[in-house]
């Protein structure tokens, strides 16, 4: 679902799901460009889960993806791959310490720096969940939970380090549903230097612009929710209805669908909702 079109998302509530067009496309030469060009966008994610076996067969049964074990002696973390390109992690998730044995998705988005990032983010009352560390694939990662509970991690990549070329591009899109979309967006806007540009005239929705590109949405949390802002990540896919076809019957749940656009939420087995766009055709 990638080029130059928006795509309005009425999600219970009105809303938005995807522009992910250039302000001002540029032509891009070196990986310096490339990773400057996609600062604000969602380029990786991992799925924090209490039960990895489970969650390894659902995500491979319903999108035919393979999984290596990144640390073969502990196998404390997995990767799932479609064909040679890495799409995520996955990592067990303590459910005593987290108080549920929910699933998580949790989308990284690239940055600039991730320790400048983190203390600004700190400073504007975010919660710091992992501090910054060596992500030994990528680069550095960090994960926070922003003033109203969205949690997000940071990726800087290392532009010295060429796994970076092998990350997929089948992230499409982040969108955060947030009980109050204006303090959400002035968060993000003051910590990541995003853009903030309303979205509908009653300016509750905001599209998040960087590196002259729209690369993420919020949008009002429909009440019918419990009332804590969450980030769902929209991964791309061949076809949206044979893959809800496949996830219900894999045990998946159905959050949201809207068939004329291509656009899904499921909620896997274990309970991590995840966003699905479809491909656009060549």
């Amino acid at each position: 679902m990638k080029g130059f079109s928006k795509l309005l998302l009425s999600l219970l509530v009105p809303l938005l799901l995807h522009s992910n067009g250039s302000l001002a496309a540029q032509p891009e030469t070196t990986d310096k460009d490339i990773i400057t060009n996609q600062h604000g966008k969602l380029v990786w994610a991992d799925l924090y889960t209490g039960d990895v076996e489970a969650s390894l067969k659902f995500y491979r049964d319903t999108f035919g993806w393979t999984v290596k074990a990144f640390a073969k002696d502990s196998a404390k973390y997995h990767i799932f791959y479609q064909g040679e390109h890495a799409i995520a992690g996955v990592l067990a998730r303590d459910s005593k310490r987290n108080k549920t044995d929910n699933a998580l998705w949790v989308g990284s988005i690239d940055t600039d720096n991730v320790a400048s990032r983190s203390e600004l983010s700190a400073k504007n009352n975010a919660s710091i969940i992992l501090a910054p560390h060596e992500f030994k694939l990528y680069g550095k990662r960090a994960v926070l939970a922003d003033p109203q509970g969205g949690v997000i991690a940071l990726l800087e990549l290392d532009i010295t380090n060429k796994n970076h070329q092998k990350i997929s591009n089948k992230w499409d899109w982040a969108q955060l549903f947030s009980t109050d979309t204006k303090q959400a967006a002035l968060f993000y806007q003051d910590t990541f230097d995003y853009k903030i540009e309303p979205i509908n005239a009653k300016e509750d929705s905001f599209f998040l612009i960087q590196a002259d590109m729209v690369q993420a949405s919020i949008v009002k949390l429909p009440e019918s929710f419990e009332q804590r802002d969450r980030w769902v990540n929209f991964i791309e896919v061949n076809n949206v209805a044979t893959t809800l076809s496949k996830a219900t019957f894999n045990g998946a749940t159905i959050i949201y669908q809207q068939e004329d656009k291509g656009v899904a939420i499921i909620s896997d087995p274990n309970g991590a909702f995840l966003g699905l766009t479809q491909q656009e055709s060549e």
